[in-house]
């Protein structure tokens, strides 16, 4: 048989009010709708969760089928049931408590609710029932481990999380902070205060995702610091822009190495380029100006020049400038440098030492002191006509180069020292037979542009045997010397003059008529005067014999037969009695000048 029950659903506060009235206030009082009067048994049925009657004993009186799961703590007499359960009655007003209870399926969550009833002929009751939150407890702690787990690797991670308002205001920042400013510092702060020279969007107050975006700001203590910036705008339920947030990345160390490398590599690419223009350049001279030009390329400069030093009898110095490139805005700053080169040279110490930057007038000039084996043997400066400084990296890039240009520099010195020594004859000064034939070969093609005659004198000293029979070879070698010198004081720019071995020397004069070349060999022939007074030997006397061969550039003769005809005319004047000139004719007999007939 199913009982009639009532359900009063009523606030704690209504419930015991009405609990200090008595009952017959109650009946007057109170009208029960209709509605309220049900089925107690089909209200535990339908109820759509664990629900059940139970009496003050927790005996159950009825239950659903979801009711399983609150069967067992019941039977079992738990104590938050029955504490619950009484409280209800005794206060005669509904009653709700949380539990967690488990069972075979883990872990349940649940709201519990108590309610009174009082049938019309029973003993009161208490309708039991509850919700599940399991899963609602369950998401709610997901929710939670995931917040911590977010501040906690917020707090670990070197990375810098941040949020800004609309008005690009940092209102987040991990609790470490970022460039020097605590989170405290940065909190409110404006994020165009810390941005330098921003070209592009301002990923702080970005509307579009920015993924990596470089940028360079200020740090605390007013250096910079490049940040990797990655950025997602923040939106309301309307889609309305609230802000921004992202995360930074301090790169500045990354890019710092990574510009050290590129100096390291544009230095080595420099100097690799000056090592491989040592190794192969054979003319010095496009050895140095190739130098010059790598070095301007690894270092911007609007003028460089390099210096070889030459050391001059009595121990003083000259400055020569062997290769520059750019322009100077004042021309006597040449000058300048290379008195500064010679002062860097009479300086004692290393020439490392010697190498830096220099102020010469209102230039900031670099300026390095080239050596090899310890020596000083040149220089080199690389001048800005601007006020634009030089970079720590550029003075270092010009140490390195300077070390290697020293080597180059004493490469330059010791060709040209080889080349003289190739080309020239080493008692005298005097070109050699070789140079002397490749320098004339020229001129006789040039006589095709100048349409002027040259002139070949062929000289010999005459009874020069005997001088150096009576006298000595040191006595010799001071009249080939001394003709060498009366040689070189009657010849231009353009002749060329050379020792052919033993006491037999040429000259060629070049655009010069028949006229003034026998001037010249009268003066050659004078000279042999005063070479027999320092020769001071007995018996046949020295003397000096010349045989001249005029070109003509219709002509068209070649070195050799130039050579062959003079030697022709010097064996005929020879045989006219020596210290003469006879000029070479192949029409006629042949001219002489000079001697004892003269």
């Amino acid at each position: 048989m199913s009982l009639k029950l009532s359900i009063y659903i009523m606030e704690p506060n209504i419930a015991r009010v009405l609990l200090n009235t008595n009952d017959e206030d109650r009946k007057k009082n109170i009208n029960l709708p209709p509605a309220c009067q049900f089925d107690p048994s089909m209200m535990v049925d339908m109820f759509p969760g664990p629900a059940l009657l139970v009496n003050g004993k927790l005996d159950v009186k009825h239950h659903n089928i979801f009711a399983n799961s609150l069967m067992g703590p019941l039977q079992d007499q738990e104590t938050f049931l029955k504490s619950m359960i009484s409280r209800c009655l005794s206060n005669g007003c509904p009653d709700t408590q949380k539990i967690t209870l488990d069972d075979s399926n883990g872990l349940r969550h649940y709201d519990l609710y108590a309610f009174p009833v009082k049938p019309e002929q029973a003993s009161p009751l208490v309708f039991l029932f509850g919700r599940e939150t399991t899963i609602e407890h369950n998401l709610t702690n997901a929710l939670v481990e995931s917040r911590q787990m977010f501040k906690d690797l917020v707090s670990c991670s070197t990375d810098f999380a941040w949020e800004t308002d609309i008005n690009g205001n940092f209102i987040y920042v991990s609790p470490n902070g970022i460039l020097g400013y605590t989170a405290y510092e940065l909190n409110g702060k404006n994020s165009h205060e810390l941005i330098v020279g921003l070209d592009e969007k301002n990923p702080f107050d970005t509307m579009d995702k920015v993924n990596e975006m470089e940028l360079w700001l200020k740090r605390a203590d007013g250096s910079m610091a490049c940040l990797l910036v990655s950025a997602v705008p923040m939106l309301d339920n309307r889609a309305k822009w609230q802000g921004a947030r992202g995360v930074c990345r301090d790169i500045t160390s990354i890019r710092e190495r990574e510009a050290i490398l590129r100096r390291t590599r544009k230095r080595e690419h420099v100097l690799n380029k000056i090592i491989s223009t040592i190794r192969n350049m054979v003319n010095p001279d496009d050895m140095l100006k190739s130098a010059i030009g790598a070095i301007l390329e690894g270092i911007k400069a609007d003028y460089g020049c390099i210096i070889q030093k030459t050391d001059r009898p009595g121990g003083s110095m000259k400055a020569e400038i062997k290769q520059e490139q750019g322009t100077l805005s004042d021309p006597d700053l040449a000058y300048t440098l290379c008195q500064k080169a010679i002062e860097a040279w009479q300086q004692t110490g290393d020439s490392a030492r010697k190498t830096g930057m220099v102020t010469i007038g209102n230039h900031q000039v670099l300026m390095g002191i080239t050596s090899h084996h310890t020596m000083d043997n040149g220089a080199i400066f690389l001048i800005r006509n601007n006020d634009k400084q030089w970079q720590d990296n550029e003075t270092h890039l010009f140490a390195g180069i300077t070390t290697h240009l020293g080597i180059a520099i004493e490469q330059a010195v010791t060709h040209k020292e080889l080349e003289r020594r190739a080309y020239t004859d080493e008692m005298t000064g005097l070109l050699n037979r070789r140079a002397f034939s490749s320098e004339v070969n020229k001129r006789l093609k040039n006589q095709i542009r100048s349409r002027k005659d040259g002139a070949l004198l062929y000289i010999d000293l005459d009874n020069f045997k005997n001088v150096n029979d009576t006298r000595g070879h040191a006595t010799g070698d001071r009249i080939l010397t001394e003709l060498a010198r009366v040689i070189n004081e009657n010849i231009r720019i353009g002749d060329y003059s050379a020792r052919l071995g033993g006491d037999e020397f040429a000259v060629w004069l070049d655009e010069v008529s028949e006229t003034d070349a026998l001037h010249k060999a009268e003066n050659f022939i004078a000279a042999g005067i005063r070479l027999a007074h320092i020769a001071d030997v007995t018996g046949p006397q020295l003397s000096v014999s010349v045989g001249l061969a005029i070109s003509h550039p219709d002509e068209e003769q070649t070195f050799d037969q130039l050579m062959k005809n003079a030697d022709m005319a010097l064996y005929q004047a020879k045989d006219a009695g020596k210290a003469t000139c006879v000029i070479y004719n192949p029409d006629k007999k042949t001219d002489r000048i000079g001697g004892d007939d003269a």
